[in-house]
């Protein structure tokens, strides 16, 4: 053999002994897939999601807020509609998605908004930590706003013994002001109204007339950074003056056109990012539909230079309809959106998409920018609420057709 034969004869040996290792290493070595945004957070609660129907009664969220240290509350209610079981439950979770022992039985409170019935209706966390919580039942109540303490006691320094009163007013969604006074959208003497109340829990008759203002329509409540209100509501947002007059400054005599029933979301440069659900085909059998985003300027006026002429339309693929019920901002401007979405009557699931701050759908998020969580091929699911942690990860709370509350948290990165 010749040296040059020799040499071939060394190399090819050499090869083939580093493939041999190189398989034998790969086959021993799990394959680790990285872990996208939009994916469920696995190291949260039982593989990203927390679920809970409270001591089997029926159970839903209706509202989320992070505590400063990152623990999740959590508002809604348990017990089914027209019972006297009902109540309205404050539940919080620790940052890893248990049930924190340190806040009012085992991690919940339970409040009775009516004798029958209680829904929950608007829940806010004050700078110091107090949960501000409203809702409305049936018969004695009817009505209430209360405040809790940091570990879930109720706070009796409070209004009358740690509650609001509002009968006859029904109470709505709340805001808590830098200066720690509480607006709620809500009813005065079953007229749409803001109402506003002192830290303490008092009447604000500086406001409005005698503490309350009246508005065109009841929606969803949001407080811009410059402390004016906005209203979204019957497919149209209406903005009021830090004293509760309408600001005719906004749209047209003070209101604007959007989508119906819309939740928003402020831009740090204050416009206004609206969503809900959008026709994509019209059937007989019944319309398809998407989410739908709009952008209104601080002017009042639609952006055109959002989407398509001032909207974007999001269809989940094989799925027939899909609605937005949540949207919230990331420090970066992206934009994130949270809903159900439907194959059927009986089939539904968590549903979000993320765009990115000029409206494009962020591809990089889930698949082609959405991301559906299914609980069961017999069960409706849907996004009721939406927060964003510091550390860019999404928390969803909602509820399911099988009675349970549920909280999943999505991976941001």
């Amino acid at each position: 053999m010749s040296t040059m034969d020799r040499c071939k004869s060394h190399i090819q040996f050499a090869v083939a002994v580093f493939c041999g290792v190189l398989v034998s290493l790969l086959l021993a070595s799990p394959v680790t897939v990285a872990a996208q945004a939009g994916h469920l957070d696995t190291s949260f609660a039982n593989k990203g999601i927390f679920v809970d129907n409270f001591d089997g009664a029926s159970a839903a969220a209706t509202a989320v807020a992070l505590q400063s240290d990152g623990k999740i509350v959590v508002a809604g209610e348990k017990g089914g509609q027209n019972t006297t079981a009902a109540r309205g439950i404050v539940v919080r979770l620790t940052t890893d998605g248990k049930l924190d022992d340190a806040f009012g039985t085992a991690g919940v409170v339970s409040i009775r908004f009516g004798s029958i019935d209680s829904t929950t209706t608007g829940m806010a966390i004050q700078s110091d930590g107090k949960i501000v919580v409203s809702g409305h039942g049936i018969g004695a109540g009817n009505g209430l706003v209360a405040r809790l303490d940091t570990d879930g006691g109720l706070d009796t320094t409070f209004g009358s013994g740690g509650f609001i009163v509002l009968f006859p007013n029904g109470p709505g969604p709340l805001v808590i002001q830098s200066d720690g006074k509480i607006v709620m959208a809500g009813g005065a003497a079953g007229v749409p109204a803001l109402l506003r109340f002192t830290s303490s829990g008092q009447l604000d008759t500086t406001f409005g007339s005698g503490g309350a203002a009246a508005l065109a329509f009841g929606g969803n409540l949001g407080l811009q950074p410059n402390g004016k209100f906005l209203v979204a509501g019957g497919g149209l947002l209406a903005r009021y003056n830090t004293n509760g007059t309408l600001d005719t400054t906004f749209g047209t005599a003070g209101q604007a056109a959007t989508l119906a029933s819309p939740a928003f979301a402020f831009e740090s440069n204050g416009e206004v990012v609206t969503a809900g659900s959008i026709v994509t085909k019209a059937s007989l059998n019944g319309n398809f539909s998407g989410f739908g985003l709009s952008r209104v300027g601080r002017n009042g006026v639609t952006d055109t230079t959002f989407g398509t002429r001032g909207n974007v339309v999001t269809s989940f693929p094989g799925l027939q309809s899909a609605s937005a019920g949540s949207i919230v901002i990331q420090s970066n401007g992206d934009l994130v959106a949270g809903g159900t979405a439907a194959s059927s009557s009986i089939q539904a699931s968590f549903a979000l998409a993320r765009y990115l701050a000029d409206s494009q759908r962020d591809m990089t998020f889930g698949t082609q920018g959405i991301d559906t969580t299914s609980f069961g091929n017999s069960t409706t699911a849907g996004i009721s609420g939406l927060a964003i942690q510091t550390d860019g990860k999404i928390v969803a709370v909602g509820s399911d057709r099988a009675g349970n509350l549920i909280v999943a948290r999505y991976l941001g990165h």
